[in-house]
């Protein structure tokens, strides 16, 4: 078995993606590619490469997104499992080994694991304590790209790519994640397992997916994910569930930002 680990990169954190190759150095599962996709200081990031000792290929993606960085990965992809790495992130050293055994054993479409922040010890994700064999669809959306792995020979890197119009770096900031894995589910590929056991290592960050920008991203997402109409009706219902949430987050605003939000949904194309 082998594994292509996609590193999507705006390469400004270069301390972080150092560390992070150290890791892969160090798997005690050797038969691995790691293929990088820089959108800016593509020199400095191959001169780090090339410090390292694991099989690589690095491209210029160009342009903006995370989701456009990973799809050009995608393209140079030739492992049987491939996961989406962040440039801020690290494994264990039987990180590779651990996820094998898992595919060996169940062979799903996608199996599912956990990060985990060692210095705060705390994860950004309040993970189910058991495994759930055969993800729902709503539990789909809940789910981290740094923890999915797939299996290629059933979720094709070359042809099931990201919407390049969703995502950090793009007018709809988030949620490209949740697209890539719905759309998986809706062609049918539903053994998607999910396993209580730490793979990577993430930093903790505090965010905040409602405030004003989140939001307006928020009703094209639910359009893409549902369709024009279950899309408009779930995200009202958001909208309203979220009301007291919302307005805490963007200084007591509620009612300008879910109606600029229902336009945007309106306006998108799928």
């Amino acid at each position: 078995m082998k594994f292509s680990l996609l590193l999507g990169t705006y390469g400004s954190r270069l301390k972080d993606l150092d560390y992070l190759f150290d890791s892969f150095d160090r798997q005690t599962y050797k038969n691995f590619e790691v293929i990088v996709g820089s959108q800016s200081n593509y020199d400095e990031i191959n001169k780090l490469l090339e410090k390292h000792n694991f099989e690589y290929k690095h491209v210029f993606a160009g342009g903006t997104g995370c989701a456009k960085s990973r799809n050009a990965t995608m393209n140079l992809a030739t492992g049987d499992v491939y996961t989406f790495t962040d440039d801020d992130c690290w494994y264990r050293d039987d990180a590779l080994e651990l996820v094998k055994k898992y595919f060996d054993e169940y062979n799903p479409d996608i199996a599912i694991f956990q990060h985990y922040d060692p210095i705060k010890e705390k994860s950004t994700i309040n993970y189910p304590k058991e495994e759930i064999l055969g993800l729902s669809r709503l539990q789909t959306l809940k789910q981290a790209t740094l923890d999915m792995w797939f299996n290629s020979e059933s979720i094709d890197p070359h042809t099931h790519k990201f919407d390049e119009r969703f995502g950090i770096g793009t007018e709809y900031n988030s949620g490209e994640e949740n697209i890539y894995i719905m759309d998986a589910y809706n062609e049918g590929k539903r053994n998607m397992f999910y396993f209580p056991q730490i793979i990577a290592y993430h930093p903790y960050k505090e965010v905040n997916y409602i405030d004003k920008k989140s939001m307006l991203g928020k009703g094209p997402l639910f359009k893409r994910l549902f369709g024009p109409v279950k899309g408009l009706l779930l995200f009202i219902a958001f909208g309203f569930k979220k009301k007291r949430e919302i307005q805490e987050n963007n200084n007591g605003e509620f009612w300008g930002i879910f109606i600029d939000s229902l336009k945007e949904q309106l306006k998108f194309k799928l």
